[in-house]
């Protein structure tokens, strides 16, 4: 039967275009106007979700966005709330978090036997032990945790997020009464002022509360006053000044001078036994769905306090009872009566309201303060920052809305110099100016039971907050964190009072020292999409780019960057190198000058070996490690004079290294500067047996072993460019790093190719001969816990250092105490290469370690790589067994270098 009623004055419905969709498959009539959730409530649906750990029925709540109880999937996209998602033609709607279906639910059990077993924090206390077990405990948990899955392939990315940065003298934050009216005082001083507002149009309360007419009078006035307004645009955050504001396909990033919070209050429920069945609304919730959506709420109703029971008899619903408490709501499917101190009475529907609290949550994102106030039940503003101003209900005026409103209009553009004294009026001077009598109000008395719901969300109740302080969590920040109350969806709208003043009986403690909790932002609900802006991928390319493209390679993503993986035969260009000479393009590497008096001292305090006692001229490997002893980064370092360094770091790591290297500079105060060169440098490195001679031929430069010795470092003329040359050994032969302008690029490249018997190698080939003697790549064979011990690095780690250095007591303690793994070389038998990420198992096939390059070498004839193995296997000659997939792969360790293991070739 449907649930419509007769034409109402304030309906936003059009009864003559009718739309439709589908939930869990089946059609839903509805009309254009309607949200999902009006829609779904007017065809008879009453259950719209599951709680989340015990999977009781959930119906509509508050029909304002901001409770968890009916979120659902629309068109796949999970964790969309109903009452407030505009119902188009065709879409998809699905229910979340019950299986096999919504009206049969599986894990129903958990309530109906399960209870006792499922105390706050049960799955760290149930499944501890046996720790074997752990795997398959994790596997039913997270299959049964979650509000939805995401679809698994999604294809391209919907979202084509524009980023739109704003600048104004005002941002009115909230389109109600409050809101509209400081925006108009503002503007018509002459500030540009921005106005956004979570609702489909501007009004706010004002709409559903049968004032149309005068919500819109004040948004035409606001427009014709130049005020830009931005509807359906929810304030995600406060971000020390910033404010983010979502609007369809465009993230707005605000920024004011002046900041009005106009965000209104948030009706809470309130907490008895069965609070949370189908059929008990709140009175807010009541009033949108008859005013708006034409829809009767129920047939029979018991109302807690009188304001909405006219509303309701009006609609045509018969009114059981009206009283001032609610002791208890029963029922199973449905509500389907209700306990009240004069008796039990049968009803379909139960309205209640625990009065409103401010939204605050922006607001003390800004640096605001709330404290409890006794007169009014709940935590108010007490502490504004400076440039933040707050309006209507936040700032406690409920029925002087529009009055507060226009005076923080009025203080917003006194602010920027336009008022008529200058006055820098507080929160405390508004409510001076606006005070009006108010009785003492106190909230309605929490009611324990094992279904009395504190957190909806999370569905948490008295008696686990109780429980919670009982075991010592007895701060609401703690209690917080242990039960998880209002970390849901709503983060704390709906529950957070509530949820102090349970800890405030269970502890004794007042509500003034238990404190409320901050909400973080995101504030409303938005798509990581959104976040995530345009799905662009910004590509960096090396001077060389052309080059390789003309030269047929395979260029792929390496990061951030396009580099050529190989020029069609990888294995012939690594035998090249062995054989004769490659040349590979090595401009992606991070390049940074240290310069200044202090620059060695600097580098010595970052980096565990010492740097300082380089000689101009002279290079040396370094690892740089945090300050827990991880490795971060690797490269050289090289003094060209005794004031100048040049760093190398990985491709990658560049942007982290001279974040790390400047934030300690800060820190220090060392005469040093720091400089990126790593785009206005090209670099390439030649390597081979006849590398020396084909670089004799393009430089005047003394390349013979004596002049030129392993890292050893030279500046001269290249092919008539300036270089810098090095003698490091990656690849493991004799090889010249060059580095020079980019201008130089791709003439230096040809000149070298022309100069004699070299091959072009790719990051394939250079990836195999680097394994070949066992040259880690941080970021692949090391993960954030590898220390440089456990890494095969400890080499470079110089602990007898007198001077203090960064990381330096957490890599005394490593040394110390050796890992549990270790990085090893190994090689396979039977030929087949074992993917890397592949699993390596103990005798008992318990995972121990993980195999992170493998590769097979036309050089050795044989399938060599690097694994994490336990430290009893780190010997030559251990036997290791590798799982991929379904194979069992059986290898021996090797701990020295594939290739030329005393590096004779590449010191040559």
């Amino acid at each position: 039967m449907s649930a419509r009623l007769p034409t109402q004055p304030g309906e936003i419905i059009d009864r003559g275009r009718p739309l439709r969709f589908t939930f869990d498959g089946r059609t839903v009539n509805a009309l254009e106007g309607d949200t999902i959730g009006s829609a779904l409530y007017a065809a008879g649906r009453r259950t719209f979700s599951r709680g989340f750990k015990y999977h009781r029925r959930r119906g509509l709540l508050c029909c304002a966005g901001q409770c968890p109880n009916c979120l659902v999937a629309v068109d796949g996209a999970p964790g969309v709330r109903a009452c407030t998602e505009p119902a188009r033609e065709g879409m998809r709607v699905e229910h979340l978090n019950a299986r096999p279906g919504l009206e049969l639910d599986a894990m129903e059990l958990v309530d109906l036997v399960g209870r006792p077993f499922t105390p706050p924090g049960f799955y760290y206390k149930t499944f501890i032990r046996p720790r074997r077990l752990w795997p398959l405990y994790e596997k039913a948990l997270r299959h049964a945790a979650g509000l939805g899955r995401l679809p698994e392939h999604q294809g391209e990315r919907r979202w084509r997020t524009e980023y739109r940065r704003r600048h104004a003298d005002v941002l009115v934050v909230g389109a109600g009464a409050a809101g509209l009216s400081a925006a108009i005082a503002a503007a018509e001083l002459g500030a540009d002022v921005v106005l956004v507002d979570e609702g489909p149009e501007p009004g706010g309360r004002l709409l559903w509360e049968g004032h149309a007419a005068r919500a819109r009078t004040l948004a035409a006035r606001a427009r014709a006053a130049g005020v830009e307004v931005l509807a359906a645009a929810p304030a995600l955050g406060h971000f020390d000044g910033l404010v983010a504001v979502w609007q369809g396909s465009t993230l707005h990033q605000v920024r004011a001078h002046e900041h009005v919070f106009a965000t209104g209050a948030i009706e809470q429920p309130l907490v008895f036994p069965g609070n949370d069945l189908p059929g008990v609304m709140l009175s807010g919730a009541v009033r949108r769905l008859i005013a708006r959506y034409a829809i009767a709420p129920g047939r029979r109703a018991a109302v807690i306090g009188a304001g909405v029971a006219d509303v309701l008899r009006a609609a045509g619903v018969e009114v059981v009872a009206v009283a001032d408490a609610v002791l208890e709501a029963r029922g199973r499917r449905h509500l389907r009566s209700v306990v009240l101190p004069q008796g039990e009475f049968a009803c379909d529907l139960l309205v209640v309201s625990g009065g409103e609290v401010p939204a605050t949550a922006l607001v003390t994102q800004s640096g605001g303060r709330t404290a409890y106030d006794p007169d009014r039940g709940h935590f108010a503003l007490a502490e504004l920052p400076a440039h933040v101003w707050a309006a209507g209900q936040l700032a406690g005026h409920g029925t002087a809305a529009e009055c507060s409103g226009q005076l923080a209009g009025l203080r917003a553009a006194r602010s920027l110099g336009r008022g008529d004294d200058g006055s820098d009026t507080r929160v405390a001077d508004v409510q001076a100016l606006l005070a009006r009598e108010q009785e003492r109000w106190s909230p309605p008395p929490i009611r324990p039971g094992t279904r009395s719901f504190v957190c909806l969300c999370e569905d948490v109740t008295v008696k686990d907050i109780g429980q919670a302080v009982g075991e010592g969590f007895d701060s609401l920040e703690l209690c917080k964190r242990f039960t998880t109350v209002t970390m849901g969806p709503c983060q704390g709208r709906m529950c957070q009072l509530a949820a102090a003043r349970c800890v405030s009986e269970a502890t004794g403690a007042p509500l003034d020292q238990v404190g409320s909790t901050r909400a973080r932002p995101p504030w409303s609900t938005v798509p990581l999409g959104v976040l995530a802006g345009r799905p662009s991928e910004p590509a960096k390319r090396t001077p060389l780019h052309e080059r390789h493209r003309a030269l047929g390679a395979r260029i792929a993503w390496a990061g951030d960057w396009r580099r050529p993986y190989d020029y069609g035969d990888p294995e012939g260009e690594a035998l090249a190198v062995h054989r004769s000479a490659g040349l590979i393009d090595v401009s992606t590497l991070g390049k940074l000058l240290v310069r200044g008096p202090q620059a060695g001292e600097f580098l010595d305090r970052l980096y565990p070996n010492r740097v300082s006692t380089l000689k101009p001229g002279r290079l040396r490997y370094g690892v740089l490690t945090s300050e827990a002893g991880r490795i971060m980064d690797d490269g050289t370092v090289a003094r060209l004079d005794e004031q100048t360094f040049y760093v190398t770091t990985t491709s990658g790591g560049v942007a982290g290294v001279e974040q790390w290297f400047s934030w300690w500079l800060t820190d220090w105060q060392l005469d040093v500067t720091i400089t990126d060169v790593t785009q206005a440098l090209a670099a390439v490195d030649l390597a081979g047996p006849r590398a020396r001679e084909i670089l004799g031929g393009v430089t005047s430069l003394d390349c013979g072993p004596e002049a030129f010795a392993y890292l050893d470092v030279r500046q001269a003329r290249v092919a008539g460019a300036p270089c810098l040359l090095l003698r490091v050994g990656f690849v493991g032969e004799l090889s010249y790093e060059l580095h020079f302008p980019a201008a130089h690029g791709e003439h230096v490249w040809d000149a070298i190719l022309a100069a004699g018997d070299v091959r072009p190698f790719g990051l394939e080939p250079q990836r195999l001969l680097r394994l070949q003697k066992q040259h880690l790549i941080v970021g692949q064979d090391t993960d954030s816990e590898s220390t440089p011990f456990a890494a095969g690095v400890g080499w470079a780690v110089k602990l007898e250092r007198a001077e203090d250095f960064v990381g330096k007591r957490a890599l005394r303690h490593a040394a110390a105490h050796p890992s549990e793994t270790v990085l090893v070389g190994f090689t396979v038998a039977n030929g087949r290469v074992p993917t890397e990420g592949a699993v390596v198992l103990d005798e008992r096939g318990v995972p121990v370690g993980q195999v992170t390059s493998a590769r097979r070498s036309r050089q050795l004839d044989r399938v060599i790589g690097m694994a994490w193995v336990p430290l009893a296997l780190a010997e030559d000659g251990a036997a290791v067994t590798i799982s991929d997939g379904a194979a069992r792969l059986h290898g021996t360790v090797v701990t020295e270098p594939f290739h030329d293991p005393a590096g004779v070739l590449m010191r040559s």
